[in-house]
C-alpha cells in the first residue's frame, strides 16, 4: 500500500475519506447530515428536477491541516451534468 504525502507540508500523516458534516449538535442528540453536491438534470423545471447528489469527502494532514475535498461518485454527476436540459 503506498503512502500518501501532503501536498503543503510533505507529511505522511494523511486521513482519506473522512466524512463532512453540517448540523450536527450531540447537546441534543442531532446527527450530523453529509454534506452534498449536486446536479439537476432539469433545471427550470418547478418540480421533477430530477437532482443527483453524492456525498463530500475530505482529505486532510494531521501535521499542517491542509485539506482537500472530493466527492464519492463524480461519474454519476458528470453524466447528469451532460445530460442538463439547459446544456
Amino acid at each position: 500500500m503506498s503512502t500518501m504525502k501532503c501536498n503543503r507540508c510533505g507529511s505522511e500523516k494523511v486521513m482519506t475519506n473522512l466524512r463532512v458534516q453540517v448540523g450536527h449538535n450531540p447537546a441534543i442528540g442531532a446527527r450530523g447530515q453529509d454534506l452534498e453536491v449536486e446536479v439537476q438534470r432539469n433545471p427550470d423545471a418547478l418540480i421533477f428536477k430530477q437532482t443527483q447528489k453524492e456525498a463530500l469527502r475530505a482529505t486532510v494532514c494531521g501535521e499542517c491541516g491542509n485539506a482537500s475535498l472530493s466527492v464519492e461518485n463524480p461519474q454519476a454527476l458528470w453524466r447528469v451534468y451532460t445530460e442538463r436540459k439547459d446544456s
